[in-house]
């Protein structure tokens, strides 16, 4: 299939005319000098893109040698912006690449040499207006820093609050536009030319990718991440995000407060205790990811600083990931899988967890590979040793193996713990994550049975029924009229039938009530050890109490009908 026709008339991507193609031919040659070039050669795209490649640039040997890793960053380095990005949503994606490859992809730098504040400028009078120096005291033209996608200066407004302005490169938007559209025509032409790589859903990775990209390039959505972070730490003194001065911000421009701190190795090298520093740094990660379920996507050491108090202040908030309720409950059930190391039930959790891709997947197969992880890395290990992140990572990178894939927010979240344990071993290596992790789990188990989420479940429910209820007399009519035309067809049993199906069935019943009520006072008598708080007007959990009353209810029933 011709480059040119993919690029024209794909629906998976809008891209237009000769501007993209030569960018299409800038890429693929990047990735031929850094050795890349039999990749590029599997999908026919020589003649269409006119690049040349020699014999050796085309050998398999020179994509996964030792030092692939490092050159798929120097590729993605020269090649800005769309592909650094890319570099770190892939560096969360152990079920697409190699551990060796995806090491290489943490440690990518998003530096870039900096813009004259010529330029800089020119963003800031088109998004601020013309009197834009009008607001500030003073602005230092050398920036603080300089990225792929924003360049960061000090300034002082007229009021005297030290702030810090985020200012998006001009003309950014365009290119990375080009970028992500020859990305998804290119997913969905690997996709077709190699059907192993449909498991992987590339299409699917690039979609969820473009949205991320897009959500940084808006800083209002930046911002608005920053207002929810102050709301959930807004009772908490140990935790500081930066102050936003919304009259100074729009899409291309963030105005922020200008936070200072040390970083973590300083406060290392100065050989302080380090213990409640690692302490307060589990505590604010835990709590975004197990109890809001709202976290910051990118918690590396260069976006936490320590300040006076072993107070932590954290920036670059363009980067998060959310956990609904439902993805949390399940999280819940892998985390108490691994916690009481049952291998089955920690594969059953994380199948439920999983999106079956095409076709059949094959459960018994699954489970067993969950079990042979499960089992490296919990047989015989202290807790207080397991590398919950690395598990994790490799169970997500094992399930591909088996055409499912894990949810775009729970492989960020999985990034998520590894680098917050690794961060805090490397700083404190005597502190248990799972230990710190204890106390939210408890919280997560005890808000997932409270009385309100339990009542909020049933009302939603008893909304569903109501509206099935309600279309009922509609549908019935359509029905009917199926049965009457042959289109459906009822299968009555013989009468002399009847009476042996009802036995049979009152007997299934019962049986099923029965085991149902013995679970209920198993649950509930397993709940009592959990440590929740006696709640309930009769003095232990309301869980406990619930699954008492469901016990009950099923004992009546039995002698009822027995």
């Amino acid at each position: 299939m011709s480059v040119l026709r993919t690029i024209v008339s794909s629906s998976r991507a809008l891209v237009t005319g000769a501007k993209d193609v030569a960018r299409f031919r800038e890429i693929a040659t990047v990735f031929v000098r850094h050795g890349f070039g039999w990749w590029v050669a599997q999908l026919k795209l020589r003649r269409e893109l006119q690049i040349e490649l020699t014999g050796g640039e085309l050998t398999r040997a020179t994509v996964g040698n030792a030092d692939t890793g490092k050159r798929l960053v120097a590729a993605f380095t020269q090649l800005g912006p769309t592909f650094v990005k890319l570099g770190q949503i892939l560096s969360t994606r152990p079920d697409l690449l190699s551990d060796a490859v995806i090491r290489e992809l943490t440690c990518l730098q998003d530096q870039v040499s900096p813009l004259p504040f010529e330029q800089i400028e020119t963003q800031l009078r088109s998004s601020l207006g013309p009197k834009w120096r009008e607001q500030f005291a003073e602005i230092d033209e050398a920036p603080l820093a300089s990225a792929s996608i924003a360049q960061v200066h000090r300034a002082t407004l007229k009021t005297g609050e030290r702030v810090v302005l985020k200012v998006q490169r001009p003309g950014l938007r365009p290119k990375i536009a080009s970028d992500l559209n020859i990305l998804l025509a290119t997913a969905g032409y690997v996709e077709e030319a190699f059907p192993e790589a449909a498991a992987m859903d590339l299409v699917g990775v690039i979609r969820g990718f473009a949205k991320s990209l897009a959500q940084e390039l808006d800083f209002c959505v930046e911002a608005r991440n920053i207002a929810r972070f102050h709301r959930n730490f807004s009772s908490d003194d140990s935790v500081r995000v930066p102050t936003v001065y919304d009259a100074l911000s729009t899409e291309e421009v963030l105005c922020m407060e200008f936070i200072e701190g040390r970083k973590f190795s300083e406060v290392l090298q100065s050989g302080e205790d380090t213990r409640p520093l690692v302490e307060v740094y589990f505590k604010t990660a835990y709590k975004m990811l197990f109890i809001d379920g709202f976290f910051h996507g990118d918690l590396h050491p260069g976006n936490v600083f320590v300040q006076e108090g072993g107070r932590l202040a954290i920036i670059d908030c363009g980067m998060v990931g959310r956990l609904s309720p439902s993805m949390k409950d399940k999280l819940i059930d892998i985390l108490w899988a691994v916690m009481s190391e049952d291998m089955e039930a920690l594969a059953r959790s994380f199948y439920a967890l999983a999106i079956p891709t095409a076709g059949k997947v094959d459960y018994a197969a699954f489970e067993a590979d969950v079990v042979e992880i499960a089992e490296r890395y919990l047989g015989g290990v202290p807790l207080s040793e397991l590398q919950i992140g690395e598990l994790f990572g490799e169970l997500v990178a094992g399930a591909t193996r088996h055409r499912v894939r894990m949810p775009t927010d729970f492989t960020m979240m999985f990034k998520a713990i590894l680098t917050t344990e690794g961060l805090a071993r490397s700083i404190a290596p005597d502190v248990d994550p799972l230990e710190q992790a204890r106390p939210f789990i408890s919280q997560m188990i005890q808000d997932r049975y409270s009385s309100e989420r339990i009542k909020q479940t049933l009302l939603s429910d008893f909304h569903l029924l109501s509206r099935a209820a309600h279309s009922l007399p509609q549908r019935l009519p359509a029905l009917l009229e199926d049965v009457h035309e042959g289109r459906l067809a009822v299968g009555l049993a013989p009468a002399s039938l009847t009476a042996l199906d009802k036995a049979a069935e009152r007997r299934m019943n019962q049986g099923v009530r029965a085991a149902l009520t013995i679970t209920c006072i198993a649950c509930g008598t397993y709940a009592l050890g959990l440590g929740l708080p006696a709640t309930s007007p009769i003095g232990i959990p309301w869980i406990s109490t619930l699954f008492y009353a469901a016990a009950a209810y099923g004992v009546i029933g039995l002698r009822w009908r027995s």
